[in-house]
């Protein structure tokens, strides 16, 4: 990835604060809140400047939580059984200080963004199917 050195420390820092708060916090609705941080930070830095790699994380960092929140909103209205565990959570955490590993050391974010992408699958309804048939794994 080429940002400006002062660039890709504002996201690696952003991203390792929204995964030390997700830890933190105890609500699905929370956890979620603070993971919105990610595709936050790297839209604002496209804003600056552009990679297309950045772009890439921004993309599904932004469909990851579209699928988040709208699972949670079926959940919550009784339209959908509980697909959101703390396992899940747990794992997104861990994948987040993974990307921030990544982004820092100017590794290849795409493994770490797939892992992200079947992870939070899993809270969606086939994706939890696929998981509890053992298909999908944390």
């Amino acid at each position: 990835m080429k940002l400006s050195a002062k660039l890709k420390e504002s996201v690696v820092s952003e991203i390792r604060l929204a995964s030390s708060q997700m830890k933190i916090a105890q609500r699905p609705l929370d956890k979620i809140y603070f993971f919105s941080a990610v595709f936050g930070v790297t839209n604002r830095v496209m804003n600056i400047e552009f990679d297309p790699e950045l772009a890439f994380v921004h993309h599904v960092t932004n469909a990851c939580y579209n699928l988040m929140t709208s699972s949670l909103l079926l959940i919550s209205q009784g339209q959908m059984t509980n697909t959101i565990t703390p396992e899940v959570f747990s794992k997104i955490e861990a994948i987040l200080d993974e990307l921030a590993l990544n982004i820092e050391k100017g590794e290849s974010t795409y493994q770490t963004l797939e892992s992200l992408s079947n992870t939070t699958y899993i809270m969606s309804g086939n994706g939890y199917y696929l998981y509890l048939k053992k298909i999908i794994k944390l």
